[in-house]
């Protein structure tokens, strides 16, 4: 029986939804990275086929 390997990433947080508040919640936590010099890696999930 053959296995299948999948391609996988690493996120700090995964944001579900791309309307105004799950696309400011990932600015807000990418700025206060920033401020604290901090790395942070952030993904915004949309299912939808347009932003919002």
């Amino acid at each position: 029986m053959a296995t299948s390997e999948r391609d996988s990433m690493d996120f700090d947080v995964v944001i579900v939804g791309a309307g105004p508040s799950g696309l400011a919640a990932a600015c807000r936590l990418m700025q206060q990275a920033n401020e604290a010099e901090q790395e942070l890696t952030v993904c915004v999930v949309e299912k939808g086929s347009e932003v919002g």
